[in-house]
């Protein structure tokens, strides 16, 4: 696990701004055990690497890492879980000078090309160089777990693990995706906040030459899988495939743990592990103060019946808004999912007592678990009602749920299945999207349009065409966001069993009737139940909910306001800021529907001023 920068010209004298070494180290936090830089010999070409020593702690397995023939140079963001099935099919009768998976990576390459990446199980980011002939190829695992991201300019282009390598560079705020923001509560992969920067897709493979991109492929995408197609559940396959990417994730020489919330997903990567005989491993929990919010007491129950190693993390709920500048430097760019804040907290804590941890995410996409897939299917079958009853139901909606009603009320007139997803998925809810950046043609159209081109590309029930949406976006550009910066900010590395890509394109190709045959998540359910008593976690669920509300009429109320009032987001050109003292005005009066909305206005002038203000961040790793 690391993180790495780099840059290629097309001569020398582009882009001497940068150097890869000083862009590395911006990335410390990432990995704070080695550092290393590569140059190429014409002076054109550089790598710089920080090292989290998981496997193989000695040095000879540090990066920058050259091949045993000395054609590729790699540096490599990761765990590969399958790196034995590698050396036995592409690198036979090599003799590896390390243990580590980077070389095994690095040795498959170099004999076979980019064709190895689409056999690799892991989690990855990697770059390799072609020493003789100047090429680069950069690459992202199939689930989008490692991030990777391009800035390109005239005459060069640089790479790096988190936006902050680019810091040394101008950052021009891209108007043109906030839409996506405001509408999802993220920027969906290839495009980033910034004009000239870019991110990899999951399962992608650019291609470098000459200091520009020169193609781009991807070597493995979600939506070919065959969603929706099996009719039935083979609960031992599911079983085999699930305890099977546990414990291949237990391979390290570092200690090792396991979040537990007591919900369905990471029980089931416990109950795994205890079943594997690894009750030694840790689990961790982070408990509130708020019953309302707390998880603590399930998640021990659980540890107990399991026999493994429980450690609660108690946390007051009243000392996370005071994180919020540490959340938006770890997260670098608009982004509104308010768990990122417990989810910091969490990392923090159990990096104090193992070095890689385990996590449940991924469950919910492949195997129906997300209480939005029951609202969808219901509105679907009210989408075949008369109009003069749906009608009806959406005024009765508005007049007996003040917070939902409204939105049931749009779900009830949409009649394609996109549209009504994406009518699901909006998280801004206060005005058309039109009338608060009136100057970005299409805002209200374009994120619907990203969801109808993810369901047109996949031929099975708007269900699965959901479930794929989620995976293709959701997972890489939100869920693996929280997880990947809020870990590697203290050197923690978290590997996630159920977005093995066994486990979710099995998940995938179940039917809706098969994967939800007993309610949200039943497959996974069920095989819980073969190793923990159903009362200990048949309970609704409850993630990493905050009381957003409540804080930003309460201890943000004034910074918030002073955010809304800053020059750099008065004067960006392209928000309508009437619009903005209204939708602030309205919460303040008491349309508490309108707290998501204000957070992501917050959020985007707090990035806007930092970009006007050359990208000045707070020191790495030292929330309070």
């Amino acid at each position: 696990m690391c993180g790495f920068a780099g840059l290629q010209r097309l001569d020398i004298d582009r882009g001497k701004c940068l150097d890869a070494g000083t862009m590395a180290e911006s990335l410390a936090h990432r990995g704070p055990d080695a550092a290393g830089t590569w140059k190429c010999p014409a002076g054109n070409f550089e790598l710089g690497f920080r090292r989290l020593a998981i496997r193989d702690l000695d040095p000879r397995a540090n990066q920058p890492m050259v091949s045993a023939s000395g054609r590729t140079v790699l540096v490599f963001n990761g765990e590969i879980y399958n790196t034995e099935e590698l050396v036995a099919r592409f690198c036979p009768g090599v003799v590896l000078r390390t243990t580590s998976d980077s070389e095994v990576l690095l040795e498959a390459f170099d004999r076979c090309g980019p064709d190895v990446l689409d056999e690799i199980n892991g989690m990855f980011a990697a770059v390799f160089y072609g020493i003789e002939s100047g090429t680069a190829w950069l690459a992202r695992d199939a689930a989008g777990k490692k991030p990777l991201y391009l800035y390109e300019s005239n005459g060069y282009v640089a790479f790096g693990s988190e936006l902050r390598a680019f810091s040394g560079l101008p950052l021009d705020p891209d108007p043109s995706r906030v839409p996506f923001f405001l509408h999802f509560g993220y920027i969906p992969a290839p495009d980033t906040f910034y004009r000239d920067v870019s991110q990899l897709r999951p399962g992608e493979r650019v291609q470098l030459r000459g200091g520009r991109v020169v193609a781009r492929h991807r070597f493995h995408d979600p939506l070919s899988w065959s969603w929706g197609s099996q009719p039935s559940v083979d609960l031992e396959e599911i079983q085999d495939l699930v305890d099977d990417s546990v414990v291949r994730r237990t391979v390290s020489d570092v200690p090792v743990g396991t979040f537990l919330s007591g919900g369905v997903d990471s029980s089931l990567v416990a109950a795994s592990l205890a079943s594997a005989g690894r009750g030694d491993l840790p689990t961790f929990t982070v408990s509130f103060d708020d019953p309302r919010f707390n998880e603590g007491p399930q998640a021990a129950a659980v540890a107990a019946e399991l026999g493994l190693p429980h450690r609660d993390i108690r946390v007051r709920l009243d000392q996370l808004p005071g994180l919020v500048d540490d959340y938006l430097d770890c997260y670098e760019q608009p982004y509104a999912d308010t768990s990122g804040l417990p989810t910091m907290l969490l990392c923090r804590e159990v990096r104090r007592h193992v070095r890689v941890a385990l996590c449940g995410d991924g469950g919910d996409e492949c195997f129906g678990g997300y209480a939005r897939y029951g609202w969808f299917r219901r509105a679907l079958s009210a989408g075949r009602w008369p109009g003069v009853f749906r009608s009806v139901a959406g005024w009765l909606a508005r007049n007996c749920d003040r917070r939902r009603g409204n939105r049931i009320a749009r779900w009830l007139q949409k009649r394609d299945a996109a549209g009504l997803y994406a009518e699901i998925l909006r998280g801004w809810h206060a005005t058309p999207l039109a009338q608060l950046i009136p100057d970005v043609a299409g805002a209200d159209e374009a994120p619907v349009q990203l969801v109808r081109d993810v369901f047109g590309r996949v031929d099975a029930d708007p269900l699965s065409q959901a479930a794929a949406f989620d995976v293709a976006h959701y997972i890489p550009d939100d869920l693996q966001v929280k997880v990947d910066r809020a870990s590697m900010r203290y050197g923690l590395e978290v590997r996630c069993p159920l977005l093995d890509r066994r486990v979710m394109s099995l998940g995938a190709g179940l039917s809706t009737a098969a994967r939800m045959a007993q309610g949200p998540k039943s497959v996974l359910r069920n095989l819980l139940a073969r190793r923990v008593p159903r009362q200990l976690f048949e309970r609704p669920k409850s993630g990493f909910d905050v009381p957003l509300s409540s804080w930003l009429s309460g201890p943000l109320r004034e910074r918030v306001s002073d955010s809304l009032r800053a020059r750099a987001f008065r004067e960006c050109g392209w928000i309508e800021m009437r619009t903005v003292r209204s939708v602030e005005r309205d919460f303040l009066r008491g349309h508490s529907e309108h707290a998501g909305g204000v957070w992501k206005l917050f959020l985007l002038s707090e990035m806007l001023q930092r970009a006007s203000m050359g990208s000045s961040r707070q020191p790495v790793g030292r929330a309070a």
